[in-house]
């Protein structure tokens, strides 16, 4: 048995006062009336500082499985296999929309940007001329024939090359426009004066104006294009005020131009000869640039685009690239589109196009079982972490003093029934049926863990395999297949299945007010004012009643608590900033307990010593006494 040491409060060198040991009198005394309210201070501070260190476990647990979940959102659960991956790709989106399948990509022709060459520049050039540029399509108008056109009509807009005369050999000069210039309104090549100066002989190539035959000419057709301006696009012009530009300011101004990139390009190293390399911004036929010059003849040849290819301009522009549309086959049906990425053709995702190639190709979607797998894994494993974390928090020992820091803690033990009650609830807005946690395969043994029902994920798999989107996948669907759902991803929704119904001439979604608009499709749009960025369009102007599936992934319920548990307003930060309040307060009154301890132990002190000091003249006139007395004895 161990012996407590007790205080001595007999002393045994003070003999001429009280005989009483006073510091360890003192000192219990003091003890005794401030160490019961220390202990009771010390006990509360140890829980505080224990429950704010469970609070910081808490949070950085909450953050994790919110990475957690996150990163499951982002798990694919199809296998997207292209037969030519270096030339066709597919970027899935929204695997919701996905199903197995394969389809057919055949005969593909990439869309390109056009790029039109301007060569034999020196960076000593200037310039005085305005410019004209504008968006728009060449379309081939003329085409190159062998065939010698004798005594026949030649066609409006058509190039030709004047093969041979039959008459005097007087130059040709009817209805000639320059064929670099589709545009052109002046109604000769070169100067107007056709009776004067006519200018075309044998091998000339020219544009014609009108419709008209010549007997005492032969001619050939040659290639040349037509130039069709965007609609909606217009014309933009620099330099309008004819200032003097360097080649450097002059392309600046071009490349300023939206839909047009241009750059000077030096042709070889140390050479003094620069290309001016012109290009749209956009690929697509529509986006190719035409560009003209407020100077006439051959000076306004100097920055013209012509995809005339009878002759050379005088300054030998050249294009270097036609702009083309995007042209392929899908399962057997001819497509063109203006970029190289297909987002409205495959539900779910876009096609992604890289080279030209005749014959066919395949991208097949095929479900994973080992991804899916895998993300039921994950799942698991991020539920039973959370769980064993908040249950040692929140542990109570009913048989001893060994609780968790946060075992009476009311917004613990409320997130606690918050993330219990997620896994048991039904996931609903997936279709007409509701989904829960047991028919993807996770369930719970006895002591609630979190655990995989292989049995019951492969009859999901195999029966309803789409109901495992609803484990990271949001919905947002509609059992008729004429109507479409959107919405911003600011609105909020909450998650079920939801009937569009016209009662008595209103429109509702479930119990909500509608707000139906005609379409000049002939069918309908519907958008609610309680839930801006909702619409819903239907083919029909009057649809039968459908129903809108509203649905919010599993993940995302679980992102969802754990971000409301780490925001700055929760409960759990409310109580942490209570706790930190609490240990303040009490550490404030454990400095006031020292102070009144040093306090009381001085008066004490001082008590003892004033009592000291009158028991010892008590003893002292004792002591006197005594010897008076004995000296009196021995006189008688």
């Amino acid at each position: 048995m161990t012996e407590v040491a007790k205080p001595d409060y007999l002393s045994l060198v003070n003999k001429g006062g009280s005989g009483f040991n006073v510091s360890e009198l003192v000192t219990s005394i003091v003890a005794s009336e401030i160490e019961p309210k220390r202990i009771l201070q010390n006990n509360k501070l140890e829980k505080t500082e224990s429950a704010i260190s469970g609070i910081g476990y808490l949070n950085s647990q909450s953050s994790k499985t919110q990475v957690n979940f996150t990163t499951i959102t982002g798990d694919k659960f199809f296998d997207v296999i292209s037969s030519k991956p270096t030339d066709i790709t597919f970027l899935s989106t929204d695997e919701t929309k996905l199903q197995s399948s394969i389809r057919t990509i055949s005969d593909v022709k990439i869309a390109k940007n056009m790029v039109f060459e301007l060569p034999g520049f020196a960076l000593t050039d200037t310039f005085t001329e305005t410019l004209s540029i504008e968006l728009g399509e060449w379309s081939q108008s003329s085409f190159a024939s062998d065939t010698v056109i004798v005594n026949s009509e030649l066609q409006a807009g058509k190039t030709y090359k004047v093969h041979a005369t039959r008459g005097s050999g007087s130059a040709f000069d009817q209805y000639t426009r320059d064929p670099h210039d589709p545009d052109s309104t002046a109604q000769y090549m070169y100067p107007t004066d056709s009776a004067n100066e006519p200018k075309l002989a044998v091998g000339a190539q020219f544009r014609v104006s009108d419709n008209f035959t010549n007997a005492n000419w032969d001619f050939q057709e040659v290639d040349n294009y037509t130039f069709t301006q965007k609609t909606g696009n217009t014309a933009v012009t620099i330099n309008d005020g004819n200032d003097t530009l360097t080649l450097t300011q002059m392309v600046a101004l071009i490349d300023a131009i939206d839909g047009v990139n241009a750059q000077i390009v030096q042709k070889s190293e140390g050479s003094s000869e620069y290309s001016v390399i012109i290009s749209s911004e956009f690929t697509g036929k529509e986006n190719g640039f035409k560009i003209a010059s407020s100077l006439t003849g051959t000076a306004g040849q100097r920055w013209q685009t012509s995809f005339f290819t009878g002759t050379s301009t005088a300054y030998n522009n050249s294009i270097a690239q036609s702009a083309r549309d995007l042209e392929f086959k899908i399962d057997g049906v001819n497509v063109s589109r203006s970029q190289n990425v297909v987002n409205d053709l495959i539900g779910g995702g876009s096609i992604k196009f890289s080279a030209d190639f005749t014959g066919s190709s395949s991208l097949s979607f095929v479900r994973s079982e080992a991804n899916i797998r895998q993300s039921i894994n994950d799942t698991i494993f991020s539920l039973n972490e959370f769980k064993s974390e908040i249950d040692r928090l929140t542990y109570i020992d009913v048989d001893g003093d060994a609780n968790g820091p946060l075992a009476m803690e009311t917004s613990a033990t409320m997130l606690k029934s918050n993330f219990k009650k997620l896994a048991l609830e039904p996931l609903k807005g997936y279709g007409s049926e509701l989904i829960y946690l047991s028919q993807l395969g996770i369930k719970t043994n006895s002591s609630g863990e979190y655990y995989l029902d292989e049995v019951t994920f492969s009859k999901t798999l195999a029966n309803n395999p789409g109901h495992f989107k609803a484990l990271k996948d949001a919905n947002l669907s509609s059992n008729s297949a004429s109507a479409t759902v959107t919405k911003s991803q600011f609105t909020n929704v909450p998650a079920d299945t939801y009937t569009v119904t016209n009662t008595s001439g209103q429109w509702k979604l479930g119990d909500t007010n509608l707000t139906q608009e005609n379409l000049d499709s002939g069918g309908s749009r519907f958008t609610s004012v309680s839930y801006p960025g909702l619409v819903i369009e239907t083919t029909e102007r009057t649809p039968s009643d459908f129903d809108v599936y509203i649905g919010k992934s599993f993940s995302q319920k679980i992102i969802d608590l754990m971000t409301e548990t780490l925001e700055l307003e929760s409960s759990l930060k409310s109580a942490e900033e209570a706790y930190k309040t609490l240990t303040v307060d009490i550490e404030a009154r454990l400095e006031k307990l020292e102070i009144r301890e040093t306090l009381i132990t001085d008066r004490y002190t001082e008590q003892f010593g004033s009592m000291e000091q009158s028991m010892s003249q008590f003893n002292s006139t004792k002591s006197l006494l005594e010897n008076f007395v004995e000296a009196w004895k021995k006189q008688k």
